[in-house]
């Protein structure tokens, strides 16, 4: 054994350690090629009527998704192809929906069941935010910069949305003096606070309701993921912190609908902040504030939006999470089941 062998560090050989250095790198760097996964998921809804009755005109809305901080979207198709009908994009509050039209006899002579949707492949991404230059070298949060109050992102995400989300609330108000007053006013502290007051002060529960008032969520006690952001985003408006509901789908569950909804607010030149008060409710040995890991599609982003549909109306809509329909017919009555169903599966390389 030559001297160069018989040196050691921490009982290992240096020729042992290298080869375990070299072995490493190798693992890391095949690690690294395989660590971008793709995902294709199909969200298709099928529609039974009741009757052989002609509509006047049926449309169906569903929220498309589209690549952003949380996932890259690459191929969308649209299910069915056919040209009877009329298919289009809406943009507004920029996210992006489908609409899915027919008038007139087009569906009068069809089967009672037909299907629209969209097949989509998806690569999550991960966020995790470095929050070292909005903190003072104590670790202590410096004072939230300034707002532009004329931005979309002020004007879209603060003040009211219906009854959902309500900062002048008398509780939420209550909660936010206590809570601005134990952060000696600073917003980035208070926008903390919140998110552990809420995950600690409320129980989950009644999930898959949809969105609720914030009125009935504090009188209640709780709710599903939305009720928690709801709380949660409500509060930060409360001190004029621009804050939203994020929607994703995910695969269904052995029949079970499997959605998610978290929030996010925005600092002034820094970006938009996700934050998980249900996920920290229950594992709160974990930390969610500026941290995104999963592969949950997010489809639309803020709450009770107004959308203008073919049928050349404007429709309110508390949560576009996963689709809403409307539809006159001409003899009646007509009554139509909808039924949704989300495939989420693992692909080997992305698809076209």
């Amino acid at each position: 054994m030559t001297n160069w062998e018989k040196i050691v560090c921490n009982g290992m050989s240096v020729s042992f350690m290298r080869k375990i250095i070299i072995l490493i790198l190798v693992v890391c760097c095949g690690l690294s090629a395989q660590s971008k996964k793709y995902y294709q998921y199909d969200n298709t809804v099928t529609f039974k009527k009741s009757q052989q009755s002609g509509y006047n005109w049926f449309e169906l809305l569903v929220p498309c998704p589209q690549s952003n901080e949380y996932q890259d979207v690459y191929v969308l198709k649209l299910v069915p192809d056919e040209k009877k009908w009329k298919q289009r994009e809406i943009k507004t509050n920029r996210n992006r929906y489908l609409d899915f039209y027919i008038d007139s006899d087009d569906l009068n002579n069809d089967s009672l069941t037909f299907h629209v949707g969209y097949r989509c492949i998806m690569s999550p991404k991960s966020v995790d935010v470095d929050f070292n230059s909005l903190k003072r070298p104590d670790g202590n949060w410096k004072q939230m910069p300034e707002y532009d109050t004329s931005s979309p992102e002020y004007k879209e995400n603060t003040g009211r949305s219906g009854d959902i989300i309500v900062p002048d609330n008398d509780t939420i108000q209550e909660i936010s003096n206590k809570l601005f007053k134990e952060c000696s006013n600073n917003k980035l502290a208070y926008a903390e606070a919140c998110y552990e007051y809420v995950a600690a002060n409320y129980k989950y529960k009644n999930p898959y309701t949809g969105l609720h008032p914030v009125s009935e969520i504090l009188r209640t006690g709780g709710g599903d993921c939305g009720s928690f952001s709801t709380v949660y985003i409500s509060l930060l408006r409360a001190r004029g912190i621009p804050a939203r509901h994020v929607f994703a789908i995910g695969g269904d569950i052995d029949g079970r609908k499997n959605h998610h909804i978290w929030a996010e607010f925005y600092i002034q030149d820094f970006g938009w902040i996700p934050v998980d008060v249900t996920y920290r409710n229950s594992n709160p040995w974990e930390d969610y504030f500026g941290k995104y890991r999963n592969k949950w599609l997010v489809v639309q982003k803020g709450a009770a939006m107004k959308y203008p549909i073919t049928a050349g109306e404007i429709k309110k809509v508390n949560a576009m999470q996963t689709y809403v329909y409307w539809y006159r017919y001409k003899k009646g009555p007509v009554k139509v089941k909808a039924d949704q169903k989300i495939e989420m599966s693992a692909v080997a390389k992305l698809k076209k």
